[in-house]
């Protein structure tokens, strides 16, 4: 028997400027969702999320989460259900299952056919009003580096009433939530305990029961949106179970921003069912990279982990599917460095007023890859290198992005729990009589092609360390600790920096000379 394939549809902070800006003029389905969402977002009063999604210098996931959450929720929800139907409709993937993490099993649920997508981004829409709503709750969420047994103990030690486990996500990272001030006393009692707790970027206490009055507003907000059974399996990490029916979606939907999510023992359950193969179905790649260290013997890919074109997005399907004795690859043929374009037309357009399929695949492999061929002698275009493991340090979702010393708050502070760097000579101090902005550029991508494994001429000017090299803020973390070291900068001089206002390496060498410097760090995207 082939083992089963499942899509995970991610969360909170699944998000990249640009994302389908190199592949929309190629493939339809992107276009038309985005297109649906768009509609439901102007209807409401809302700005577009298509140029979100298609604009490489679109506001950052940061800039979002501090100025626009609601338009940050519906562009991960319209790029997630845009990947499923890009790996269903035209890779011809067919997922046995969907799986969705938090705020991701409203999509998973709309992937699956329980949501039309209309009615599935006013849901979105709809929730975000709950919760910016007048006395909604105040907090956040932390990730802790233990398992959830270990976490409760913690919790029934520190006996604050309002703090809960969020997300049990993996053997050694759970999610607790609550107010901000119990918060930051857990931080400081898991710092003592050398656990690392890192705040996440996210401004209320989801997945706790200080969230049930923006349940209830929501579920009175959403009461006529019209649901049914999902047409696929969906297995929920809120439920602890499969959806069955109608009444199960509806207590996914009334209940998912106070349930915990139990997404280890969802991966667990759905592995001892056959489940082999795993698609992160929307941005960066989280939750596979929490799957493969959950569970052993699976495939994952996660085809949009960097922003990427038809060459990348084509390897991470072939890669899942290679695994499939029902499928036969395609003879890989391209034009030179780039592929040739699709035939009209060839993803044909639904009629107005229809929803997308939430069934199989029709494989469109073939057309992508056939229609030219390589010039006598000419080799194929390189790819782009793979991006780097990212198994042994899931990055949590929505991080603060902070360098602190204290290592008790901000994902970059874990840079001390992170491999140690290779033996090198001494630090080398600078001055601002000696320090010249070129060497400091030439050094910070040296020390970051052999951190990644990547060739040094990748990282050019522009080139964004996250959406377009697949670098997460976990490898930035210990490549800046790196560099700092090489210069001779102290630990001190970087305290409160956020890394992720620095995403090229032109912006980093330029903190690096401000902060040799002395002066105060700007902040400015090269």
């Amino acid at each position: 028997m082939n083992p089963r394939t499942a899509f995970l549809f991610p969360g909170q902070g699944s998000y990249l400027p640009g994302l389908f800006g190199n592949l929309v003029d190629h493939h339809p389905v992107i276009g038309d969702t985005l297109s649906t969402v768009d509609s439901v977002a102007t209807r409401l009063g809302r700005a577009a999320v298509s140029p979100m999604l298609l604009d490489t210098d679109s506001p950052t996931l940061q800039e979002l989460v501090a100025h626009d959450p609601p338009a940050l929720h519906l562009a991960i929800f319209a790029a997630s259900v845009a990947t499923s139907r890009l790996l269903v409709e035209d890779g011809g993937v067919a997922p046995d299952l969907m799986l969705g993490h938090s705020f991701g099993e409203l999509t998973a649920l709309t992937a699956a056919g329980a949501l039309t997508l209309a009615d599935g981004a006013h849901l979105v829409a709809r929730r975000d009003e709950s919760l910016r709503r007048p006395g909604a709750p105040r907090g956040g969420l932390v990730a802790v580096s233990c398992g959830v047994r270990r976490a409760r103990h913690l919790l029934g030690a520190l006996d604050e009433w309002g703090l809960a486990v969020a997300a049990d996500n993996g053997p050694d990272q759970v999610v607790l939530s609550g107010p901000d001030e119990a918060l930051a006393r857990l931080q400081e009692a898991a710092g003592a305990l050398g656990l690392t707790a890192t705040r996440l970027r996210i401004p209320y206490p989801f997945h706790n029961r200080l969230m049930l009055d923006a349940a209830d507003d929501f579920a009175e907000r959403t009461a006529d949106v019209p649901k049914r059974a999902p047409r696929l399996p969906v297995y929920s990490p809120l439920l602890g179970r499969y959806v069955e029916d109608v009444a199960d979606v509806e207590r996914v939907v009334r209940d998912h921003l106070v349930r915990p999510v139990l997404f280890l023992d969802a991966v667990r359950a759905v592995h001892a069912d056959g489940v082999r193969r795993f698609a992160e179905a929307g941005p960066k790649g989280v939750l596979v990279d929490l799957v493969a260290r959950a569970v052993p013997d699976v495939v994952t890919t996660a085809p949009l982990r960097r922003r990427t074109d038809r060459r990348g997005l084509l390897s991470a399907v072939e890669e899942l599917l290679a695994h499939d004795d029902r499928w036969v690859p395609a003879p890989r043929r391209v034009e030179h460095d780039r592929w040739a374009p699709m035939p009209p037309r060839a993803v044909r357009a639904r009629e107005p007023g229809t929803e997308p399929s939430p069934v199989r695949g029709t494989g469109r492999w073939q057309e992508w890859t056939t229609t030219r061929e390589d010039p006598p002698g000419q080799p194929s275009a390189p790819d782009r290198p793979s991006a780097p493991d990212r198994r042994e340090q899931p990055d949590p979702s929505e991080q603060d992005g902070r360098v602190n010393a204290s290592g008790r708050d901000g994902a970059e502070s874990a840079a001390q729990h992170l491999p140690a760097a290779p033996a090198r000579p001494g630090p080398h101090p600078v001055t601002a009589a000696g320090l010249d902005r070129d060497e400091v550029l030439g050094t910070v991508r040296g020390l970051y092609a052999e951190l990644v494994g990547y060739p040094v001429d990748v990282f050019e000017s522009g080139t964004d360390l996250e959406a377009d090299l697949g670098i997460d803020s976990i490898k930035q973390t210990e490549a800046f600790a790196r560099i700092t070291h090489h210069f001779g900068i102290p630990e001190t001089a970087s305290v409160d920096v956020r890394l992720t206002d620095y995403p090229t390496v032109d912006a980093v060498a330029d903190l690096v000379v401000e902060l040799a410097e002395g002066r105060e760090p700007t902040g400015r995207v090269a």
